[in-house]
């Protein structure tokens, strides 16, 4: 069995990382979100419990305030069960100033959620944002 960060290494490596979230998509460039990708590593990704990544979602949906009912349970069922069902769940931290690629910062709020779920062999790359 791999160990998270070699999970994690995998993951950055994987060409569906390269997108910016911008709408552009995957491309083949060295950028993901809004960072260079040579600057997003393992050791960029902090593990954190249930509760921190629920609010981390919950804080970044309800910013400009309550969201309607129907929302509010597709990110029950889609985004926080899953968070809670996770054997690890990893948060990209802020990474330097420097780590912005040539069009970066493009996103006003932006959070990124791995998630490892050994019981289900899944991983989930969560990426809330907004531009």
């Amino acid at each position: 069995m791999l160990a998270d960060r070699d999970v994690l290494a995998a993951l950055i490596a994987h060409p569906q990382f390269r997108d910016t979230y911008d709408g552009a998509g995957v491309q083949e460039w060295p950028r993901h979100g809004q960072w260079w990708l040579d600057r997003i590593t393992p050791d960029a990704y902090e593990l954190v419990g249930a509760a921190t990544a629920v609010h981390a979602i919950h804080s970044w949906a309800n910013q400009h305030g309550g969201i309607p009912e129907a929302l509010a349970s597709r990110l029950h069922q889609e985004i926080y069960t899953p968070i809670r069902r996770a054997t690890s769940t990893y948060l990209l931290v802020p990474l330097p100033e420097d780590a912005f690629h040539d069009y970066g910062p493009i996103h006003i709020d932006y959070h990124e959620l791995v998630l490892i779920n050994r019981p289900s062999a899944t991983l989930t790359l969560l990426v809330a944002a907004d531009d």
